[in-house]
């Protein structure tokens, strides 16, 4: 997955214009853009992934989840992903 770019800001009428590029764009480089009008912020255009993501990160339970493994963490209840694999297929062999 490639690292999303900065954001490029760009007027609304040249976005109107080029809306299949900046779309492919979006898509194929992760690219962003602000959109101007009357060189006033206006609106953003980003992947749905993104804008996904960004959503899930403001969501109350995700954030409490966050807290709650970043805690675990802290006190070393935490388990690498290898380990917890590694029970999980002991796991499954023995019954």
């Amino acid at each position: 997955m490639r690292k999303p770019s900065s954001i490029t800001a760009i007027p609304a009428y040249i976005a109107r214009t080029q809306l299949g590029s900046l779309l492919k764009q979006v898509t194929e480089r992760k690219a962003r853009f602000l959109i101007t009008k009357s060189g006033k912020p206006t609106a953003v255009l980003l992947s749905a992934t993104d804008f996904d993501d960004m959503l899930e990160e403001l969501d109350p339970e995700f954030q409490r989840s966050l807290t709650a493994a970043a805690r675990e963490y802290r006190t070393g209840k935490a388990v690498s992903l290898r380990e917890y694999l590694k029970s999980r297929l002991s796991a499954r062999r023995a019954g």
